[in-house]
């Protein structure tokens, strides 16, 4: 299952790099926090301690329940048009600076025969986001991750060039992921985990709020 598979993958990068399961709890944690402050949120007043997610019962190790997204009904809708036709609509347009899609050379491939195993297959189209852009990770004030599962939140962070392999247990700890005033807030309505599994797409309307001003958990100054 794809929580087996994933299971595997984040064990192995745990291992190689002497990351915790705190560091996992980091992301549930922060997810939930985030949906405290939004009503639609499934996870709205529900708040989960770090006693609460220790306790909670293994799915597939590393992986407790709360490291794992839910499985809910739910809709999400985007409008793209130009920057021209934006002007003229009623709320502040956001530009998309770039985009980037894609699998690295044998990244996908079967049984963990990836070349760069463990991986959550980011490191191609990071390298083309920031390329395309113009920005790098350090100008980001806000990030939306896509997390189907805990670990590859973490991978991702490092392939995306957001830190180190060996710095991840610092860079989540101690509230710098929780907004509005962390470090690098993340999936700040709640994301798969605590708003609602829209398989993502819910981030991208979270993306948008934040650069309006408009999130639930507002970080300051959104620029990108």
């Amino acid at each position: 299952t794809p929580a087996q598979q994933t299971a595997m993958m984040t064990v192995r990068f745990m291992h190689e790099h002497g990351i915790t399961q705190e560091s996992l709890a980091e992301i549930a944690l922060a997810a939930h926090a985030h949906a405290q402050r939004n009503p639609r949120a499934i996870r709205f007043g529900k708040p989960l301690t770090r006693e609460d997610y220790h306790a909670s019962r293994w799915i597939v190790k590393p992986f407790h329940v709360y490291d794992c997204c839910p499985e809910n009904d739910g809709a999400a809708a985007i409008v793209i048009t130009t920057r021209e036709r934006a002007r003229d609509l009623k709320h502040k347009p956001v530009p998309i600076l770039a985009a980037a899609q894609g699998l690295g050379k044998r990244d996908g491939a079967a049984l963990f025969n990836e070349a760069s195993f463990p991986t959550a297959f980011y490191r191609e189209v990071g390298q083309q986001i920031w390329r395309r852009s113009g920005a790098k990770p350090k100008d980001v004030q806000v990030a939306q991750f896509y997390e189907n599962f805990t670990g590859p939140v973490l991978i991702a962070l490092s392939e995306m060039g957001f830190c180190e392999p060996g710095a991840i247990n610092e860079f989540v700890a101690e509230g710098n992921i929780q907004g509005p005033g962390g470090r690098l807030p993340i999936n700040t309505s709640g994301g798969n985990l605590a708003e609602g599994y829209i398989h993502g797409f819910e981030l991208i309307n979270e993306a948008v709020r934040q650069v309006r001003g408009a999130s639930s958990c507002q970080v300051r100054d959104v620029k990108l």
